[in-house]
């Protein structure tokens, strides 16, 4: 048996859970147009076709006339309760852009998610108002002998780590694997063409017009033009990180096929001889630890990023240079720093003017005491603030708030810390 068919095995619904899943989805609708009296639709994976075994996501948009955001929002939590409590579900508010109602139903997760009813070309009002034409195009346009070959390679991304097109995994949405596999064919031949990807990759699925990729997708590495909606970039959030990523294993793939891309061991503790390589590449690792506040993903990553910038930039002005960094959120959250600097001398040099420059001269040795002419330069020496990054870290981490750039929604919970570090 090849690779291609022992994946799908493993991956593919069994034909019981799509009969479950297509009663299930017929029911909610049915349920969700009485209470509403609206136009009901559900997207994603599972509208499509392309959704894999025990992936049970079921999104249940609602589609609004002209109304007022306002009574968009309220309407669409009051329906989305009235909607759940018919399948004797427990709703549960989440946010996003805006608020709505998501419940676990007979093993189905399922979002009942309010939008505006818009046309092709016509412009959105929420992020969410594009979802119910993005089902019509690939409803159109995927050839169903390739909903395998989407299977296939959201489980490939899947396994390699690029898919995920949230805050946390900047990756590849579903969307993006059904455009993909639209433009290029087969699993394979995606793999093919992503292997001679360049960066920036600019993608048109239907037809091309002139972009200035310098003031309309500035520092975009992948641009995939949403068919539709020509002004969009449908690949916006992949990072660098992930477009290589994906680059890079397709490569490999197409040169030594495995079951591994598909489904990789689990996480492994570094073994000693990776623990020695890094003990002798004579760096120090700090990691500032804190509770992770208790708000949705696409909120916590953003903020922990941006405090992860902050930390390294705090720490390049005090002359600590720091050779990595990366976040790891789990039910805590560590902001972890790979220094190649992390202790100083007491004492530093400040260079001042020039020795014809009289009054800055006179400015700086009246706030030098111990001011000296090296050359044609006045210099002189100051006790250094902080000696080490851990005592740099610590006065930080007292002054969480405002003054110190700490993200408003981390300044609270960051008080909960510890400063861990190792050699």
């Amino acid at each position: 048996m090849d690779i291609r068919t022992t994946v799908l095995k493993k991956i593919s619904p069994l034909k019981k859970d799509e009969d479950r899943t297509k009663k299930f989805i017929t029911d909610l609708m049915h349920a969700a147009k009485a209470v509403t009296n609206l136009d009901v639709v559900v997207c994603g994976s599972a509208a499509k076709m392309t959704w894999l075994r025990e992936d049970h996501d079921i999104d249940l948009f609602i589609l609004f006339p002209h109304v007022t955001r306002e009574e968009l929002e309220k309407k669409g939590l009051l329906y989305g309760n009235k909607i759940i409590r018919q399948f004797r579900g427990t709703p549960v508010i989440k946010y996003a852009e805006h608020p709505y109602v998501h419940a676990r139903i007979k093993g189905f997760d399922v979002d009942i998610v309010p939008c505006y009813r818009i046309k092709k070309g016509e412009k959105i009002k929420s992020a969410v108002d594009r979802s119910p034409l993005h089902l019509e195009y690939i409803i159109e346009k995927l050839n169903p002998g390739l909903r395998d070959d989407v299977r296939l390679l959201k489980r490939f991304m899947k396994g390699i780590g690029v898919y995920g097109s949230d805050a946390k995994n900047l990756g590849f949405s579903g969307y993006l694997c059904e455009l993909l596999v639209i433009n290029y064919g087969r699993f394979e031949s995606v793999l093919k063409a992503v292997s001679e990807w360049d960066i920036p990759q600019v993608i048109f699925i239907e037809l091309e017009r002139k972009i200035n990729l310098k003031e309309e997708y500035p520092n975009q590495p992948l641009i995939i033009i949403d068919p539709v909606d020509e002004k969009r970039n449908a690949a916006a959030v992949v990072s660098a990180e992930k477009m290589l990523r994906f680059i890079g294993l397709a490569k490999s793939y197409l040169k030594k096929p495995s079951m591994g891309y598909f489904f990789p061991s689990g996480k492994k503790a570094l073994s000693e001889p990776k623990v020695n390589t890094l003990r002798q590449r004579g760096t120090k690792f700090i990691a500032l630890e804190f509770t992770k506040p208790d708000l949705v993903d696409d909120i916590v990553y953003p903020q922990v990023r941006r405090l992860l910038k902050r930390v390294e930039s705090l720490m390049s002005s005090n002359e600590f240079k720091c050779l990595r960094c990366c976040e790891f959120i789990d039910k805590k959250v560590y902001l972890i720093l790979e220094m190649e600097i992390w202790e100083l001398p007491p004492v530093k040099k400040m260079t001042g003017p020039h020795i014809f420059a009289k009054q800055h001269v006179k400015e700086f040795r009246k706030k030098y005491a111990n001011a000296f002419p090296e050359e044609n330069i006045w210099v002189a020496e100051k006790p250094r603030e902080y000696r080490t990054a851990v005592e740099l870290l610590q006065n930080f981490i007292k002054k969480s708030g405002k003054e110190s750039g700490v993200p408003k929604k981390l300044a609270s919970v960051i008080k909960i810390r510890e400063i861990l570090s190792k050699f």
